[in-house]
């Protein structure tokens, strides 16, 4: 199951901030995380965990 992420309007500024900045390493990063993100939200590279202060929203 593949889950969708939705993206502010400053994290959109912000990765393109990133992509004009020609900084590859970083792009790749980025690029990995957000497609880890998508296929396991749950774990990976990023350490994921619940929000402490959202608890009963999910």
């Amino acid at each position: 199951m593949k889950y969708t992420l939705v993206f502010s309007k400053i994290a959109l500024a912000d990765i393109e901030m990133h992509k004009t900045s020609g900084n590859k390493a970083l792009l790749k990063k980025l690029e990995t995380l957000l497609n880890e993100l998508m296929e396991h939200p749950k774990t990976g590279t990023g350490k994921p965990e619940k929000l402490k202060h959202m608890t009963g929203i999910y």
